[in-house]
């Protein structure tokens, strides 16, 4: 709060509210300021209780908890949207932006401007279009916004200073003496010609060293094969020749048997070398049938082993034979293998000498196509970087956003201050007509700011007043409130305010009137239906009684009155 002398004393401000939707509520701030406090329900002292919901001052669109919000929610006008320049950049409402709407001081209320703006020429477009909204009810958040022009312009010459570079870089890519494109695109065509037949050339000697790689793989499978079968045949002689051996060890074993047989049969019959006696003598046999028998099995067995044997000994002879055949193979894929390989390997130099003399070619055709796509994407640039030499447009362009009421809302708007005007009885028959063009009204044809201070002042209050009747009587979100500087200005007395000067010659016409006892009037019939705030400077002597509630006075120089706090208090 500012520091005039009615504030001293007090730590605190409570201000009483009814509310269409919240009904009875109080809010609480500390003089010295900070953020507010709700209170449902009406309060001359703050509550105890510590129920209070905590308010912020200034309006945040990311919290709903602010005093803007939350008024203006109870108005029907939260989340409003309106555009504020011709790049259709957005605005909230806020309370800040409708007060112009509900306030004029003493200022505002004689200026030659609109009484809908404020004369700041940043914020000219968004009052216009607020003005929009409180008569339609339509806001802005259906437009899109483009970039401000001095961004697209910033953009665009980066952009042309990028291209200009990038340019640049392709001319040095190029040289001074780069080749021209026809000369290129010959050269690129004689590549392409060349690179064909090494192709072919590469492939056809591909398929000559991999079919020799595929047999060189299968001879040196060949061989492996050979040497695997032949080490098997290896040890199967050895194991056999070690069979045989035992077969001859056998055999010597059954001779000895058969040697020893023969002994002891060519002793039987003679006498006994013991006793003398002859063998006829004895009556036992001494054994010579067994003799006789294992002589004979001996005999039979040395037969059949010496048939296995036999047999043994061929088979082995056909195994030195393959043996023998598989190292001739070996000895012969080797030959073969090395013959190959030294194909292989005198082929390998000359295959690798066309791929190189290609891979120089390849590299040759790309160099051209480089310098071919670098001509192709110098003349891209070339086309962009005239483009970026226009003008950049202002705004939209040629699609301008409407800004301000249509000519059809700005005559009923207009029809609506007429009846005002009537309701006060203003001389003349005054005919209201809208200037879009200005924003504001006409008289009789005549701009409502080529009329005197008191004049513009009683104009500029019906402005006010008829856009909240509007707004009731189409159903339109309106605070229903108005307070408002000196309206009656040109009942002045010049010597009690010098400052306004001495009275023109419409202030003094209209001063000669009724005008002054119509509209209090008119305010007193809308009891009800609006809350309305007079401030005057003037003398209160010149108003009949009944009239006297329905001002607030304050003297040439003083701050407001206390009795102003308990008027918006009540």
């Amino acid at each position: 709060m500012p520091e005039i002398e009615e504030r001293r004393g007090y730590d605190s401000v409570l201000l009483g509210l009814t509310l269409p939707e919240r009904g009875d509520c109080t809010l609480y701030r500390a003089a010295a300021g900070g953020a507010f406090q709700l209170f449902d329900g009406l309060h001359l002292e703050k509550p105890a209780d510590g129920s209070g919901v905590r308010i912020e001052p200034k309006y945040d669109a990311r919290n709903s908890s602010n005093i803007s919000t939350l008024l203006l929610e109870e108005i029907g006008l939260d989340g409003k949207k309106v555009v504020r320049n011709e790049d259709g950049a957005h605005l909230s409402f806020t309370m800040r932006v409708l007060a112009p709407y509900l306030f004029a001081d003493e200022e505002a209320i004689i200026a030659e401007l609109s009484p809908f703006l404020t004369g700041n020429r940043d914020t000219a477009t968004a009052e216009k279009n607020g003005l929009r909204l409180m008569l339609t009810g339509q806001d802005d958040s259906a437009v899109v916004p483009v970039q401000p022009q001095k961004v697209r312009k910033a953009q665009q010459e980066g952009k042309y200073d990028l291209v200009e570079e990038m340019i640049a870089e392709i001319d040095e890519s190029l040289g001074e003496n780069a080749p021209d494109r026809e000369g290129l695109n010959d050269q690129l065509g004689k590549l392409e010609s060349r690179l064909n037949e090494f192709q072919t050339e590469i492939l056809q000697r591909q398929e000559q060293l991999d079919k020799m790689t595929g047999a060189r793989r299968e001879i040196r499978d060949a061989i492996l094969q050979s040497r695997d079968r032949a080490k098997e045949v290896g040890l199967t002689i050895e194991r056999f020749l070690q069979l045989d051996r035992v077969y001859l060890s056998d055999l010597e074993r059954l001779e000895a048997v058969d040697e020893g047989g023969s002994i002891l049969l060519a002793r039987v019959g003679r006498p006994c070398p013991l006793c003398g006696s002859e063998i006829d003598a004895n009556s036992h046999s001494h054994g010579q049938d067994e003799i006789e028998l294992a002589r004979t099995a001996a005999l039979a067995e040395q037969k059949k082993i010496r048939n296995e044997r036999q047999q043994l000994l061929e088979t082995i002879a056909e195994l030195k034979e393959e043996q023998s055949l598989h190292d001739q193979e070996i000895d012969h894929l080797s030959q073969k293998l090395l013959e190959l390989q030294q194909i292989i390997d005198a082929e390998l130099p000359k295959e690798a000498m066309f791929r190189e003399q290609y891979e120089d070619l390849t590299s040759v055709r790309d160099d051209v196509v480089e310098k071919l796509r670098l001509y192709r994407q110098r003349d891209r640039l070339a086309v962009r970087l005239s483009e970026f030499s226009e003008k950049v447009p202002r705004g939209r362009g040629d699609d301008k956003l409407k800004t301000g009421i249509d000519g059809p809302t700005g005559h009923k708007f207009a029809q609506k201050v007429q009846e005002v005007l009537e309701a006060w009885n203003f001389p003349n028959a005054p005919i209201v007509s809208f200037d879009p063009e200005h924003q504001d009204i006409q008289i009789n044809g005549k701009a409502r700011s080529a009329n005197g201070k008191g004049v513009r002042a009683i104009l500029h209050t019906a402005s006010k007043l008829a856009l909240l009747l509007f707004c009731q009587e189409k159903g339109l979100p309106h605070p229903g409130l108005l307070v408002l500087d000196t309206p009656l200005l040109t009942y002045r007395e010049p010597m009690h305010n010098p400052k306004y000067g001495e009275l023109d010659d419409d202030e003094k016409m209209l001063k000669s009137t009724t005008l002054q006892e119509s509209f209090y009037r008119h305010l007193i019939s809308l009891k009800g239906k609006a809350q309305l705030s007079s401030w005057r400077t003037q003398i209160r002597q010149r108003l009949k009684p009944q009239y006297e509630s329905y001002c607030i006075y304050r003297e040439e120089g003083e701050g407001v009155s206390a009795s102003f706090l308990q008027n918006l208090a009540n």
